[in-house]
């Protein structure tokens, strides 16, 4: 199934710090499978890289990671609909997630894509929303 990474799995992959997950994407590339790279995810990338004591080393280490076969996924118009009731559920239940989190969770829910993330506590209370996490053995 094609999936969405989240910013934490580009961290972990940027910052060598979890080789199975490096793997993993590899994989999931080399069986042709799309993964997607939403563009709030790449916002939260560049931010980190603008506010980070390395901007040069660190941009640099993000252009090499995009020149992977990513299926970027810009923010539209259905993404805001959905976060818009992601956000009114959630509130109801008194059980928010952050802004950014939301955003990333419309887009793989509206493309019906499986969500990688090591944040599996924020995104699990996204109802409908599928999750993997590439850093324990599947």
């Amino acid at each position: 199934m094609s999936c969405a990474v989240d910013s934490n799995v580009c961290i972990a992959i940027l910052r060598n710090k979890a080789p199975m997950v490096a793997r993993r994407l590899a994989d999931e590339f080399a069986a042709g499978r799309t993964v997607a790279l939403p563009s709030i995810v790449l916002f939260e990338l560049r931010y980190g890289i603008e506010r980070s004591p390395r901007p040069d080393h660190n941009r640099r280490q993000l252009e090499a990671l995009l020149k992977a076969p990513f299926r970027h996924l810009p923010f539209e118009e259905e993404d805001a609909v959905i976060a818009a009731r992601i956000r009114a559920d959630l509130a109801a239940a008194g059980t928010p997630i952050g802004a950014y989190d939301m955003l990333i969770a419309a887009q793989a829910l509206r493309h019906g894509l499986v969500l990688v993330t090591a944040n599996q506590g924020e995104f699990r209370r996204v109802q409908g929303l599928t999750l993997a996490d590439w850093t324990t053995p599947s």
